[in-house]
């Protein structure tokens, strides 16, 4: 998985038992990766910055090897892959339009065994957003009968996932989805790290804000909290996925010099805590009261952030690690778990969250062909 604020590549081996929506994951290892002399091609496709097709012939299918080198590091030699899922990079996302570049036939080529990518089409074509796609994986990873949660993503952009309390259903039928299945709620909220490394870009010429440590010291301005969440409201009233475009740059650019660099960097951790905290509240007014909150991605790196988020909670706040799922390897998990949902025919997109309008799509991936794994890893 690589996101959209392009901090590097996150790969999850996971290991996977059952079938349909009775599947369970769990976390082998993991492992991060710089996307080195990629990154800056990559940025610059994603902030459309025009490429021949034979610059992007290239990017891809170097950016498929990167993959394939990153999985080699990560598995020792006597083990053996079943199914590789690849999100790609998102390159461009306005629906129905959306593209996560990669060539994946470097990684078949060596490993030797199925893989799938381009995961959002099928919900595109079925007319839905394509995003979040993550929900159903959520809802694998951290259903619970204890308590309501609310997944956050502190990613390139904030998306949350709504999980009401699990009830006890037939197995019998894996495929059959469960009542609460239907409650599941999930949708992008607002740029978080996009905005975040902006700011840090053009405020203090760094890549990011390493641990929030600049923001810490600044003072949020009840001013720009206040435009920021006028900006992000505006987002949210188009009902739609977030993507290309929506970086606030254009809120970053007209407050860049009007306050202190760490209060701009401080206002936007205030602001993007505030919004995900408001919004969570709301939802539990319409639908259920959400009663634990899990933060995860490279957002809960950044600790002024989380601070403000926890300091505008009015419920428990933890991070994915508590549930033995890394904070870094939250999305790569998803991704192998939409990819074996995928293979045994389940949806792998809701479409109470996407908007899809065919409820029978099957979210058939494009796929390798299929070859034998009982042959030694190169």
């Amino acid at each position: 998985m690589t996101g959209t604020s392009l901090d590097g590549l996150d790969a999850a081996l996971v290991s996977l038992e059952g079938a349909g929506l009775d599947l369970r994951a769990k976390l082998v290892r993991g492992k991060s990766a710089s996307l080195g002399d990629l990154a800056g091609p990559l940025r610059n496709a994603a902030q459309q910055r025009p490429m021949t097709s034979g610059e992007f012939a290239r990017l891809a299918f170097e950016f498929g090897e990167l993959h394939a080198k990153v999985i080699g590091d990560m598995i020792a030699p006597n083990e053996y892959l079943d199914l590789i899922v690849v999100h790609g990079q998102t390159v461009f996302h306005e629906p129905p339009y959306s593209w996560q570049l990669i060539n994946p036939a470097p990684i078949q080529h060596r490993f030797k065994c199925q893989v799938i990518t381009d995961l959002r089409q099928a919900d595109l074509a079925a007319g839905g957003q394509g995003a979040p796609i993550t929900p159903l994986s959520d809802w694998v990873m951290f259903r619970s009968s204890d308590a309501a949660r609310a997944i956050i993503n502190l990613g390139g952009f904030c998306n949350i996932t709504f999980l009401p309390r699990t009830e006890q259903r037939d197995t019998s039928s894996p495929t059959k989805a469960p009542p609460e299945l239907q409650q599941v709620q999930g949708f992008d909220l607002c740029p978080c790290n996009q905005l975040l490394d902006a700011i840090a870009r053009e405020a203090f010429g760094y890549a990011y804000d390493e641990q929030g440590r600049r923001a810490s010291v600044g003072r949020a301005h009840d001013s720009l909290v206040k435009s920021l969440l006028a900006l992000f409201e505006s987002l949210q009233s188009q009902q739609r996925s977030l993507g290309t475009g929506d970086e606030a740059m254009a809120w970053v650019d007209s407050n860049l010099n009007a306050v202190p660099p760490a209060d701009l960097a401080a206002s936007a951790c205030s602001g993007i805590g505030k919004a995900i905290t408001e919004s969570i509240q709301a939802f539990g007014l319409v639908h259920f009261p959400i009663e634990e909150i899990i933060l995860a991605g490279g957002g809960t790196h950044n600790a002024t952030l989380v601070k403000a988020i926890r300091a505008q909670a009015n419920v428990k706040v933890d991070l994915s690690d508590d549930s033995d799922i890394p904070v870094d390897c939250r999305e790569a998990m998803a991704m192998a778990i939409l990819g074996a949902m995928k293979l045994d025919g389940v949806p792998i997109t809701l479409p109470q969250v996407t908007g899809r309008t065919d409820r029978s799509e099957r979210n058939i991936t494009l796929s390798l062909p299929n070859k034998p794994t009982n042959q030694s890893i190169p």
